[in-house]
């Protein structure tokens, strides 16, 4: 029997670089399942032919020793290299095992007989069944070993136990032979003849088998097969078991078909533990070349690294005399900056040589490096270069007298730092003489790093009291109102942002508010990280104050701007923007905000009649220089006029040329129609004045004619004039579009001559609100004053019994209303001779002829037995309809 398993890709294997510790994955043990399914199926297929005779081929089972022989070695040779890379004891007793199994195929194949000659080349009838025996139950033994030993290591410094293992391994198996082929005649007969077994083989397989049993039932539970070649030694097992079965137990003589199928199993195994171990091999040899091919890579990119350096490089080794000491530097390697640098290649010469003059503390420091280990690090002018370098020395790793040395390079640098002081002296001197604040700030911690001399001047602090302190201490000098949005700011700054702002501080001595204008903006190092903050700040309190009042003044004039309804603009020459004040909009008929404010929206809403003019007045103020100054009319939208007065003026540049106009504008449409109204009043009231003169010289005439002496004629006329001037307050008090009423007419009249309270003299019956012309009013009043007056001398209002009764009603005549209005006097006694005027007076006269011939009225006028009877029709004004109620008062 020999020792088994399968062959896998092996991917834990791979990942691990050793077979013996490569753990099994499911995939891994679904395939060991099926190659254990496929031995299970093919053993019972084949069982139940097993004791079928099949020719004899005696030189069949050398060859399959061989084979054994060949992969059992090669498999014992791959263990052992795991076992010498691990140190593990278990590979050593698998390594052991397939020695032991190699060295007992090559005996059972020699000694068995008829494979070479007639007969045996050694032993009789039992000695190649025993070795047999001996081979299939020692072998399961190792694998028991193997399990027990599990992942145990030998011990550093220990004897080599293989060189113990396998020597006893080899005589071993010489000494079995040995004493199997002396006592062949005494060893228990397993054979009948050379064919045929007896009962006692079946007995002393079966222990056999239940050998291998037990080897794999311990290697399941210690080893849980949990690793590649443990899952893969069972497997091995169960073709183990299948062979025991076939060849040893279910046949009872040689050369049957369990003989062969047996032997078949065995050779699949062992091919199939042959192709692990090789796939193994490949993988480590695939890996070798990946190392090799990595390691290659990494030379070139070393090299080009090498080659690439911005430093320069020297690979130096050191010369010593008989004593240690250093007496020169032979240089083996350098890069093409060092070559650049020195002008020449100097690979394989000497310091000495390059340098005759060379400074000789370098032979110490080179000393010093390799004696100690450690690195020297230094800087050296080279005049003869006009360079500055900086060297590092250091030892070679693995090479005792080899040292390399790094050097660069650094004039630049140090130039740039000297003027990097220079800049910071000439930065301190300015912060010392600034009048404005300035720090520095960790961007991090936001700890103050420097303050300049201006902070104590302003803020009234020290600068120790800010300075190493973090953010907090700047803001407890902040106004408590505007500290969050300080915190804000520089949390800004911290992003990247540049923040301005003015926020209030409180003055250390004398605790007063000032305001600082201050910037903050973020500083960057030179991988563009914001590692500082700076700042500027300055007192801007005495601008806050003339920001304030300047904002007081503009506040003023844009209230006064406001309440006096003055519009303005601002014209931009260059630009072409115009802005305009919110009264701008409204003059010209738009929404604030509706359109965008130019020229051309200006000039869209100017009256058609006034565009000409009033953009030849731009045209000649731009030219001149002089003052715009026009009142245009503006076109709205709803078909509405309106008047503006504007004025404004042009700015010009240094040569002359017109940038700005500036100017305001104020409506006068409400002048206008004032002026308007005040002319039409005016030639109103002069055509009035020429009327009411002519009326009081016809009264004055025609009471002096009717009059028999100046007393008569004064208390006339007196009377008269009176009427006139009441008609004329009555006229004054209207408001614009309001009427005189025939009632508010005929009852101021009758308040003049009679006592209010008198209601049995006379009644009124009419409706209210009959609205006359204004012309008419004064005509009808002198008619109604001189009615009163008769009716108080001669008519009704004299006698006691007497009374009148006044109606009137408007009636629509041709599509126009007219007043009719008809006045009876009754109770009036027989007239008295001579107290009737001649032809009726001066008031029958204005009623008669005057009112016709003024107004086409219709008029009568009665002398009757019981007093006058007068009618009066006349047309009235269409503005407002009478009261439908009627009026039936008494003054």
């Amino acid at each position: 029997m020999t020792l088994h398993a399968a062959a896998t890709s092996a991917p834990g294997a791979e990942a691990s670089g050793f077979l013996g510790i490569a753990p099994a994955d499911r995939v891994d043990r679904r395939r060991a399942a099926w190659v254990a399914l496929a031995l299970v199926l093919a053993f019972a297929a084949a069982a139940p032919f097993a004791s079928v005779v099949l020719p004899a081929v005696p030189t069949f089972v050398p060859a399959y020793d061989a084979a054994v022989l060949v992969l059992a070695s090669i498999a014992a040779l791959m263990l052992h290299a795991q076992y010498r890379d691990l140190h593990q004891r278990g590979f050593l007793w698998l390594a052991c095992g397939y020695l032991f199994s190699a060295l007992f195929a090559l005996l059972h194949g020699l000694s068995f007989p008829d494979a070479f000659v007639s007969g045996s080349l050694f032993g009789g009838t039992q000695t190649t069944v025993w070795l047999w025996i001996v081979w299939h139950g020692a072998t399961p033994l190792f694998v028991v070993a193997y399990a027990l030993a599990g992942t145990a290591r030998g011990r550093n410094g220990a004897w080599p136990l293989h060189r113990i293992a396998y020597p006893a391994v080899v005589l071993s198996a010489v000494l079995v032979a040995t004493a199997m082929v002396y006592w062949d005649a005494h060893l228990p007969r397993l054979l009948v003849n050379a064919q045929h077994r007896s009962d006692s083989a079946r007995v002393i397989g079966t222990v056999v088998w239940t050998v291998h049993v037990f080897a794999i039932a311990l290697l399941i539970w210690r080893t849980r097969l949990r690793r590649l070649l443990d899952l893969w030694l069972c497997v091995s097992l169960l073709a183990a078991l299948i062979e025991l079965a076939l060849s040893g137990m279910m046949i009872s003589a040689r050369y049957q078909l369990g003989f062969y199928i047996g032997r078949v199993y065995g050779l699949i195994g062992t091919l199939v533990m042959l192709a692990l171990l090789l796939r193994h091999s490949v993988l480590l040899q695939a890996r070798l070349v990946r190392a090799a091919s990595a390691l290659h890579d990494s030379e070139r990119r070393y090299r080009d690294l090498f080659d690439s350096m911005g430093e320069a490089f020297y690979i130096g080794e050191a010369v010593t005399d008989r004593d240690g000491l250093v007496v020169d530097l032979q240089f083996l390697q350098e890069n093409p900056m060092a070559r650049r640098y020195i002008g020449r290649d100097i690979a394989g010469r000497r310091l000495s040589q390059v340098m005759p003059d060379f400074d000789r503390e370098w032979l110490s420091i080179v000393d010093e490096v390799i004696r100690t280990g450690r690195e020297r690090s230094l800087e050296r002018p080279s005049p003869r270069m006009q360079r500055y370098f900086r060297y590092r020395v250091f030892r070679l790793k693995g090479r005792q007298k080899h040292v390399g040395i790094l050097f660069q390079d650094i004039k630049p640098r140090r130039d740039a730092e000297m003027a990097l002081r220079d800049s910071e002296e000439r930065f301190r001197q300015f912060g010392q003489a600034a009048s404005s604040v300035l720090w520095v700030r960790n961007a991090e911690t936001l700890e103050m790093e420097y303050a300049s001399a201006a902070f104590e001047s302003i803020s009234g602090r020290r600068c120790d009291e800010v300075v190493g302190k973090g953010f907090e201490a700047w803001l407890d000098m902040v106004h408590p109102d505007d500290r969050e949005a300080v915190r804000r700011a520089i949390r800004r700054v911290q992003q990247g942002e540049r923040v301005e702002q003015e926020y209030r501080i409180v003055h250390g001595e004398t605790g007063g508010e000032l305001w600082l204008l201050g910037t903050e903006f973020p500083m960057r190092d030179d991988d563009c990280r914001i590692n500082r903050i700076g700042g500027i700040a300055q007192d801007a309190t005495l601008l806050k104050k003339a920001q304030f009042r300047l904002s007081e003044s503009e506040e003023r004039l844009r209230s006064a701007i406001e309440v006096g309804r003055l519009a303005t603009w601002d014209w931009n020459l260059t630009t072409g923007e115009v802005a305009w004040s919110d009264e701008h909009y409204r003059i010209e008929g738009y929404f604030p905000g509706e359109v965008v404010p130019s020229y051309e929206a200006w000039i869209s809403r100017v009256h058609p009649d006034d565009r000409d003019a009033a953009e030849a007045a731009v045209r000649q103020a731009m030219l001149t220089g002089g003052e715009y100054a026009r009142e245009v009319r503006f076109l709205h939208p709803d078909g509405s006029v309106h008047w503006a007065n504007a004025r404004g003026r042009f700015f010009y540049d240094a040569a002359g040329r017109p940038v700005r106009m500036v100017g305001s504008m104020i409506d006068t449409t409400l002048r206008r129609e004032f002026e308007d109204a005040q002319r039409v009043l005016v030639a109103e009231l002069q055509h009035r004045t020429r009327n009411l003169i002519a009326v009081v010289r016809s009264i004055s005439d025609r009471t002096l004619r009717e009059s028999a002496d100046m007393t008569q004629f004064a208390t006339v006329f007196s009377e008269r004039l009176g009427s006139l001037a009441r008609v004329q307050g009555l006229l004054s008090r209207l408001k614009e579009g309001q009427r005189v009423t025939f009632d508010e007419l005929l009852r101021m009249e009758l308040a003049a001559h009679l006592d209010p309270n008198d209601g049995s003299r006379f009644a009124l019956s009419g409706p209210d609100g009959v609205t006359l012309r204004s012309s008419s009013v004064q005509p009808l009043a002198l008619a109604i004053h001189e009615l009163i007056t008769n009716a108080l001398k001669y008519g009704a209002l004299r006698d006691p019994a007497g009374c009148l009764r006044i109606r009137w009603n408007v009636v629509d005549e041709d599509g126009r209303p007219w007043l009719h209005v008809d006045w009876r006097e009754t109770g009036v006694l027989h007239p008295i001779a001579g107290d009737v005027p001649p032809g009726g007076g001066a008031g029958r006269e204005l009623i008669e002829r005057a009112l016709p011939y003024q107004f086409g009225a219709r008029t009568t006028y009665e002398l009757t037995d019981t007093g006058v009877h007068c009618t009066i029709a006349m047309p009235i004004s269409r503005r407002e309809s009478p009261s439908p109620h009627g009026h039936d008062t008494r003054l």
